[in-house]
């Protein structure tokens, strides 16, 4: 049995191991230390079984399809949720929802489990879920069930009942099967106690002999007859549950599209599904142009450099991997001219800053027609992206294909122009709008005793790009800072030939990514929570009273704007960025907009998503419209049915359109009351059938169903 010590092991990191060893053939896997990680198990369609010794966190073998998953201690809540197959085995205890919307397999738990055991349980053609509780359960018990066989044993006999209150709320199909004493008041609506018959009797000797054996415990003294049926009453148990006096009718399930995790995770807003929908349909021109709308750099950021957050959201983790979104933004990079409009605007923009933001704000205002003039102090367009990045990492030939596409609109650049506050003033004058994009460029210095010898990271790397790199020849380097930008400059340190790197951090490292890996597979150390209380000539000392050599010391912390240049009408914040409104990126002088690390330090797509949206702001304000802000409203991750999918292979079939609904059906044909019908694209939900049992949220694939009280009035979407 393959053995990981999963002690200080990230989730994800672990998850991936797992399914790394499994795709290579592995079947037994045991693992230690176990602490709170979470998903363990989630999705995999395997006959393997996993051991585990301490306590998994929430969702333990979610959308699971095969595996037996073996718990040698607790588990958090959510415990199978929404498992199709397999088998799990606890020998403690369990938190809340275990069992939820499960629709096969088998879950056994030891002890005692908390609130809402085997909520929305259902039954899927030959595929009847068992959940057996050796303990007891708190309130809510079985609710909603549609289907499956639910089990309390109370094995301790504990004195009163092993259940609490409602139990049974709303359940219109399978059964609960509970040993020991269940008062009529502790029913919940739509639930009634029934006897056992023989064919419940064959049921329970075969479950509590699995069980048994499973838990290697003898059972024998226990008799079918010594448990209370509990199952639904009549053929619409609930049909008059909710009452107008309680104001809870008219919450009805909601048909509407949300925001899936791809494009929520992705500061620039990208709706991937969309994309992805446009190429399997041979519409590429479509999905070029689509792109065009959000980002000029989808090969230099989106194909490259960007750590993917969008891939980091997407789902399809939950199963096989996420959508390759990085290498399908490199392959259906366009070949075409953008498309500006023929339209020519009166009004004029100036632009200070030719990095992501400024140029991002440039490529949107002048497809729209504007004339744009940018202002920047450096020779190349480009800012942190041509300066900052290692070119290992982002080559000159890579940036260059979207700055070709950039430069072909009419833009006028004009570079080399330092813009002091008398400059400032007369573009003021002389333009419609003004936008600041002037990044961050300042390192921030923390002032500790001896830290004078503490170098810029920031200017390392720009050194390293114009050709002047430091010769660091067996130098014991230290990065204070421990982002993604420490872990490029680890990276090229270890290049210009360190003896050894190590980045320290005050708090958890915030580096992620194939950053963060690269660095540590080059032999970087990194130490946290680590507080510096001197610098010396040879060693940096810490608040602990240990300490480390360090020949060469850079600050990674950031960098701070520089906004001498702005007139008083600019408001500052205490920290020194441009003031903005909510949601907006308008200065408090309604002439001048901000745009990336001028008002808030992030990613280099933070900075292409608020360059786009500040451009589309001061667009409304030149055309004296209203700006409405694009807000997201993201599915729930448990919405997400990942049990539906499995064995897509191309990139545009492997999206599982998360939040938007494809026409499935799958909400019709499980309805329990067929209070549901589609005409087109168009959903009716029929008040006088639907029961608010909400299995058509529970099996909706991809979430495109909602129950819980969003402010539907800002959400866009077809209501039912």
């Amino acid at each position: 049995m393959l053995t990981i010590d999963t002690r200080g092991l990230y989730y994800r990191s672990l998850n991936r191991h797992i399914r790394g060893y499994l795709a290579r053939g592995e079947q037994s896997i045991l693992l230690k230390n176990i602490l709170g990680q979470r998903y363990i198990g989630g999705g995999l369609n395997t006959g393997a079984r996993i051991e585990i010794h301490g306590t998994p966190g929430q969702d333990l073998g979610a959308f699971m399809n095969g595996p037996q998953i073996t718990v040698f201690g607790n588990a958090q809540d959510g415990v199978g949720n929404t498992m199709n197959a397999g088998k799990i085995i606890i020998r403690g205890k369990a938190g809340e929802i275990p069992g939820h919307s499960m629709r096969g397999g088998k879950i056994f738990i030891r002890g005692d489990v908390e609130y809402r055991a085997g909520i929305h349980m259902k039954e899927y053609r030959d595929q009847i879920p068992w959940l057996i509780i050796g303990g007891t359960t708190k309130d809510y018990c079985g609710e909603y069930m549609a289907g499956g066989r639910l089990v309390v044993l109370n094995l301790d006999n504990l004195p009163g009942s092993p259940v609490g209150q409602d139990v049974g709320t709303g359940i219109h199909g399978g059964a609960i099967y509970v040993r020991g004493h269940v008062e009529p008041h502790q029913l919940g609506i739509g639930a009634i106690c029934a006897q056992i018959d023989d064919e419940d009797r064959e049921f329970l000797n075969g479950a509590l002999a699995e069980y048994a054996q499973d838990m290697e415990m003898t059972l024998s003294h226990i008799s079918p007859d010594e448990f209370i049926k509990i199952t639904k009453k009549g053929a619409r148990p609930f049909a008059n549950l909710y009452t107008p006096g309680m104001n809870m009718k008219t919450e009805r399930p909601l048909h509407v599209d949300l925001t899936p995790p791809c494009a929520f995770n992705c500061p620039i807003g990208i709706p991937t599904p969309v994309f992805l929908n446009l190429i399997k349909d041979g519409r590429i021109e479509e999905a070029q142009t689509l792109m065009d709308e959000y980002t000029p750099f989808r090969m230099s950021v989106c194909g490259t450099v960007c750590p993917a957050p969008c891939m980091e959201g997407c789902s399809r983790n939950m199963l096989d991997g996420p959508v390759e979104i990085q290498r399908i933004a490199r392959e259906y990079y366009p070949a075409t001219a953008p498309k500006v409009s023929p339209e020519k605007r009166d009004k004029s923009v100036s632009i200070i800053g030719a990095g992501p933001a400024g140029l991002s704000a440039a490529w949107q205002l002048a497809r729209r027609g504007y004339r744009v003039m940018i202002y920047d102090s450096g020779n190349d367009p480009g800012g942190k992206v041509r300066k900052a990045i290692p070119k290992e990492r982002l080559s000159d030939e890579t940036l260059q294909k979207d700055m070709n596409r950039i430069l072909s609109l009419p833009i006028e650049m004009r570079m080399n122009q330092t813009v002091d506050r008398d400059a400032f003033r007369k573009l003021y004058d002389g333009s419609d709008a003004v936008l600041v994009a002037t990044g961050a460029h300042v390192t921030k210095r923390i002032p500790y005793p001896g830290g004078e010898r503490i170098l810029s990271g920031l200017q390392f790397l720009m050194d390293i790009n114009e050709g002047k790199p430091m010769d660091l020849t067996g130098q014991e380097v230290v990065i204070i800072g421990a982002g993604n930008v420490g872990m490029d400059m680890a990276c090229e340190s270890w290049r210009l030939g360190a003896g050894h790197v190590t980045a320290i951090d005050i708090q958890k490292p915030l580096a992620f990514g194939k950053e963060l890996e690269t660095a540590i597979r080059l032999g970087t150390r990194i130490l946290w929570p680590k507080g510096v209380e001197k610098v010396t000539e040879t060693a940096i000392h810490f608040m602990d009273q240990a300490n480390i050599r360090a020949d060469v010391i850079f600050f990674s912390i950031g960098e701070a704007p520089d906004t001498s240049f702005l007139s008083e009408s600019v408001m500052l914040n205490e920290r020194g960025y441009m003031v903005t409104g909510e949601h907006s990126f308008r200065s408090s002088n309604p002439k001048v907009y901000g745009a990336g690390d001028i008002i808030a330090p992030g990613l280099i797509s933070d900075a292409i998503g608020t360059g786009r949206l500040a451009a589309m702001e001061i667009d409304a304000f030149l055309n004296h419209d209203p700006f409405v802000y694009p807000e997201k409203h993201p599915v729930p991750r448990s919405r997400i049915n990942i049990v539906y999918f499995g064995g897509e292979t191309g990139d545009a079939d492997r999206c599982l359109n998360c939040g938007t609904c494809i026409l499935c059906d799958t909400c019709i044909d499980n309805c329990p009351q067929e209070a549901i019908t589609r005409n087109g694209t168009v959903f009716t939900i029929d008040d006088t059938k639907c029961l608010l049992c909400y299995t058509c949220a529970a099996v909706c694939p991809r979430g495109a169903i909602q129950t819980d009280h969003l402010d539907h009035r800002s959400v866009q979407g077809k209501a039912g």
